[in-house]
Parts: structure tokens; C-alpha cells; sequence
């Protein structure tokens, strides 16, 4: 009798590489040696994204330290990883059983900078590895299907050592740009070898001013740029109006500010509103750049601007007067009437011009200030950062909340200069959005929680708050609180069970730097170290505070229950005592008897 093969749950690929996506390299390859079906999923999975080169090529050929050819500061050249052997083509053969499977590479030394870091962090690989890699594979490509470089060198001299991995068929490429006599012949070579391109995400510690034709020159030659991302203050008018002549270019954004380190504010202090080509943007629906807040609302107001965005995000490179702000307000609700998705930010960062003492509450955005985009009805994520607490009361909320129902996301400055006496949201500024918006899945406010919560109006402590039904972070910066156990127990009437509570900052080191040129002093830098960690306190309590209160919420609904059902069944007695008594009259009557 024929055996039937029996198709176990060990034996479905798709959800063998579910599981496998959660596992590490070391159980992906104690995985790959379990039987011959789940190995060649495995090391699909263990493959198919290279962070470490010198691991990857290890499994070509051994390995060994030799001296490199550039020297160091000591006079001694450094060691740096080399093929121990020259490379066959049996070595090559055997290699092809991986290679074929990676589909990125990420290659990023520039947290390596220095000698004593790169002696004691990271040992590089040796220049000759490249060139043996090129002059012995048998193949056209190395890695044929890969589809993602990310080559992020230490050193100028380092950067054309990508080449070695380009071909046509990557798709997404990310590269940190050094100035150095060769860029401009290396930059030539990547155009002709990624002439494929759709994603290209460009790095540099330079102001770009020092690197603009370079950026020009990819621009030009990469003409299928789906996508692009560039540094903070890096997009020049010069570059937007390259970007602009670009048919396919969908999105143009902007890295984080502590991942990409954020370009020359002064680059972009000037904006021209001619700098679009005509025609340009056919299909842009998202973009990012840095200017003057001026400058960008006469750019939204000329005739080729791109009217059919629905993201558009603004590194403000200065605050502005709450007029000036308004007007470029305005300019969006007037133009981008498709917008989903709108971001104004002013970076804090230690080259900002942070004023001492604080400006004025009449100098600040205002509920008036915002008001034009209130008739933006189809925008649900807003995010608005700038330099110091804004001049909004926990009654502008209400508004706020009332006008944007379809809100999904909400960024409300969280993360302000401090300043002992400025303006402050307190908790009660959560029940308006809580009320009014259904689908709020983030909300970052910065709050003053130290206010008592007997300070809540009476109507407000009368009636039943209504809780989030979705949100899942609420981020509060380093706002102000005294207490971390009031604060909980308020919270825990609002937020949902599985809810965040994020504190800190987005770039902790420069802003520190930046309150520190500021003047402000050491003890009001002090105190936000201790509000985090009162915050802290509030994350790790809540989720045990709201699933108790929510318990409460069920035993006292249970009993709503059943002092309900003993009252329907006291009713019941009463109506059958009622006809009890009506039939014993009755029954008297007929019969003539009394009692």
C-alpha cells in the first residue's frame, strides 16, 4: 500500500516563516540544520538582511588581521580583515548557495570615527577584500537579487568600496557623502550601475552647501527616483528644483534629527517661490523640506505649487510671530485641500536661537493661530513643535477637539523649553479629545499634571468621563507632575487598558545642549530628569490601575445587574400580591362572607 505523505504544521512554509521571523541568527541556524525543508527557509530568513559584511563573507573564505595601507596618527598602519587565502572557484560555487538569497545590506560604520573608537569598537575591512572580490567572482553580480544597499563608511577613501555590490536591480539606495577630490568620478559610477534606483536616501555631516553638486549630480543621473531623504535644512532651492523636474517622484522627506544629523540652517534661510519647474510634481504626494515660515507660505502661494499633496511636513528654521504662522495656515487650507497629514517643526538643537528671557503669552501661537485649519476637514495627522509652551488653555481644547473628529494622530508641541511661570495644559485638556475624537490613536501634549485634581470644575467631576476607545500612546514629554499616584489614578479613567505612556525627548542630547546655551539653569535641568522618572512611575502603574478600575467597572455593573433583577422580581411580587388580594375581595363578594 502507497504512504501518503502526512503535511504537518512543522511543514507549512508560510507560517514556518512567520515563526522564523521572530527568531534570532542564532536559532535561525540551529534551525537550518534541523531537516532540509525548514533549512532553505531558515536561511532565506537568515539571509535576507546582511548587518555585519565581515560575517557574511567569512562563509566565502577565512578570515585573518593585516596591516592596512593608510597609516594611523601612530605611525603604524592598522589592522583591518583579509582573506586569508586567495579565493577559488569552488569557494565561489559554495557561496552562491547564499548570496543568492540576501536582499539588503546595511554597512554602517559612522559611529566609528575616531582611531581609539575603530581600535576598540570596530575593525573595518581590508581595501584588498574588495578588489578580490571583484576580480574573481565568476558572476555579473555578487548578491544578484538584492534589492537594498545601505553603505554608510567611516572615511571618504571607504565610500567607493560600495560599488563592489551595485547592479540594476537595486532598488533602494542609501549612501553618506563625504567631499573628497573623487566624489564626483564615484557618483558617476553609481548612476551607471544603479541606473534602477526608485529610493535614495543621501547622509552627510557637512553643511550641503559643501556637497550640492554631488547631490546634484545623483539626482540628475538616478531618474527613476520614486522617493527620496535627505537631512533636516539639506534641500536647497537649488535641489527642490532638480527634485521638481523628477516625472516619477512621489515623496521627498526628511531623516530624524538624531538619526541624520541635521544639515546648516543657514542653507535654506533663503527660499525662491520660482524654484519649481513648470510641470513639476506631477505625481509628488508628500513633501518635506526646511525654510523660513515666510518663505514657506509664498511657496505654497504660487500657481506651481503641488496642489495635490496629502503630506507635507516643515523644519521651520526660526520661529515666527502667531500672525506669520497664521498666514502660512492659511495658504494650506487654501491650496493643499487634499491634506492628510500636516507637520510644522521647529528642531531645538544647539544651534537654535532660544531667547531669555521667554516671550511674551500675546508673542505665542494662540486658538486663533490655528483656527484656518480647523475647515481642513480631511486632515488626520497633525504634529506642531516650537521653541516655547504655547498660549492654549484647557478650554481651547475643546475646540481643538471638536473640529478635527477624524483625528488620528496629534502633536501638540510636547516637548518645550521649560520656564517657571509660562502657560500649561493640565489634565483636563484629555476629555475634550476623549469626547470628541473616536479614531485618536496618539496624542502628545505637554501638561501640567501638579495641578490638584480637586481643581477639576464640579460639572466636570458630576459626570462620567468617557474614555479613549483607541488611543495607544499618549506621550507627554517631560511634562510637569508632583505625584505620580493622583496623576495614575485620573489617567486610568481616560486611557484604555494596552495604552503607552511615553516620556523624554526625541533628541535628549541636543536639547540639553540647547537649554545649556540658553542659560537655563542646572536645577531646572535637574528637575526634568526627576519629572521622567515620576512619569516612569506612571507607565508602570497604569496598566495595573486601569485593569483593576476596569474590574471594579465589571463587579459594579454585575451588581447593577442584579439589584436591577431583584428589583424587576420585587415588582413581580408586588403585581401577583396585588391580584392575590383583588381575587380574595372578589371571591368575599360572591360568596357574602366577611372577614
Amino acid at each position: 500500500m502507497a504512504t501518503h505523505y502526512a503535511r504537518t504544521v512543522g511543514h507549512i512554509d508560510e507560517l514556518l516563516v512567520m515563526i522564523f521571523a521572530h527568531l534570532d541568527d542564532r536559532a535561525l541556524s540551529r534551525a537550518a540544520c534541523v531537516c532540509k525543508h525548514w533549512s532553505e527557509i531558515a536561511l532565506d530568513s537568515l539571509w535576507h538582511e546582511v548587518h555585519d559584511l565581515r560575517r557574511a563573507l567569512a562563509v566565502l573564505a577565512p578570515l585573518a588581521l593585516k596591516p592596512e595601507r593608510a597609516f594611523t596618527s601612530t605611525g603604524r598602519p592598522p589592522n583591518a580583515y583579509a582573506f586569508r587565502r586567495p579565493l577559488t572557484p569552488d569557494d565561489w560555487q559554495r557561496f552562491r548557495r547564499y548570496s543568492i538569497r540576501v536582499r539588503r545590506i546595511r554597512h554602517d560604520q559612522r559611529r566609528a570615527l575616531t582611531t581609539a573608537e575603530l581600535a576598540r569598537r570596530h575593525v573595518p575591512l581590508h581595501s584588498k577584500i574588495f578588489d578580490d572580490l571583484s576580480t574573481t567572482c565568476p558572476y555579473p553580480d555578487i548578491f544578484p537579487n538584492l534589492q537594498s544597499l545601505i553603505w554608510f563608511s567611516c572615511a571618504p577613501e571607504r565610500q567607493h568600496f560600495s560599488l563592489t555590490f551595485m547592479h540594476r536591480r537595486v532598488k533602494h539606495l542609501g549612501l553618506h557623502l563625504y567631499r573628497s577630490g573623487s566624489s564626483t568620478g564615484f557618483l558617476h559610477q553609481v548612476c551607471l550601475k544603479c541606473i534602477g534606483v526608485t529610493s535614495l536616501e543621501v547622509r552627510m555631516e557637512v553643511p550641503v552647501r559643501q556637497l550640492e553638486d554631488d547631490v546634484l549630480i545623483l539626482l540628475r543621473g538616478l531618474c527613476h527616483l520614486q522617493q527620496v531623504s535627505f537631512p533636516a535644512f539639506s534641500i536647497t532651492p537649488r535641489i527642490l528644483a532638480q527634485l521638481s523636474v523628477l516625472r516619477c517622484l512621489d515623496a521627498i522627506s526628511l531623516g530624524h534629527p538624531a538619526q541624520a544629523q541635521p544639515g546648516d540652517r543657514t542653507d535654506v534661510a533663503e527660499f525662491s517661490p520660482t524654484i519649481i519647474a513648470e510641470d513639476g510634481f506631477v505625481t509628488l504626494r508628500s513633501l518635506a523640506f526646511g525654510a523660513q515660515v515666510p518663505d514657506a507660505t509664498r511657496l505654497l502661494n504660487t500657481a506651481l505649487f503641488p496642489a495635490k499633496l496629502t503630506r507635507l511636513h516643515l523644519k521651520s528654521v526660526a520661529t515666527a510671530s502667531p500672525a506669520v504662522v497664521r498666514d502660512f495656515f492659511c495658504a494650506i487650507q487654501k491650496t493643499c485641500t487634499s491634506l492628510v497629514n500636516l507637520s510644522v517643526d521647529y528642531i531645538i538643537a544647539p544651534d537654535s536661537a532660544l531667547v531669555s528671557p521667554p516671550p511674551a503669552l500675546r508673542d505665542r501661537p494662540t486658538l486663533a493661530t490655528f483656527r484656518p485649519l480647523f475647515y481642513a476637514r480631511a486632515l488626520r495627522i497633525f504634529e506642531f513643535r516650537w521653541d516655547f509652551a504655547l498660549n492654549l488653555s484647557d478650554d481651547d481644547m475643546d475646540e481643538f477637539a471638536s473640529s478635527w473628529p477624524s483625528l488620528e494622530s496629534l502633536q501638540l508641541n510636547p516637548e518645550p523649553v521649560p520656564e517657571p511661570n509660562g502657560p500649561k495644559l493640565s489634565l483636563r485638556a484629555l476629555v475634550p479629545f476623549a469626547k470628541h475624537c473616536a479614531n485618536l490613536r496618539y496624542l502628545a501634549l505637554h501638561v501640567d499634571a501638579r495641578t490638584p485634581l480637586q481643581d477639576i470644575p464640579p460639572r466636570m467631576r458630576a459626570q462620567r468621563l468617557a474614555p479613549f476607545q483607541r488611543l495607544e500612546t499618549f506621550a507627554v514629554g517631560l511634562s510637569t507632575i508632583a505625584k505620580p499616584e493622583p496623576v495614575t489614578l485620573f489617567l486610568s479613567q481616560l486611557l484604555p487598558l494596552g495604552c503607552a505612556v511615553r516620556c523624554g525627548l526625541r533628541w535628549p542630547d541636543a536639547f540639553d545642549l540647547a537649554l545649556e546655551h540658553a542659560l537655563v539653569s542646572l536645577d531646572v535641568r535637574t528637575e526634568m530628569s526627576a519629572f521622567w522618572m515620576r512619569w516612569t512611575e506612571v507607565a508602570k502603574m497604569l496598566p495595573i490601575t486601569t485593569k483593576a478600575r476596569l474590574e471594579e467597572k465589571a463587579s459594579f455593573a454585575e451588581l447593577e445587574r442584579r439589584m436591577h433583577a431583584l428589583e424587576v422580581s420585587r415588582t413581580e411580587d408586588r403585581r401577583r400580591l396585588s391580584d392575590l388580594e383583588r381575587e380574595v375581595v372578589d371571591l368575599r363578594g360572591r360568596t357574602g362572607r366577611t372577614p
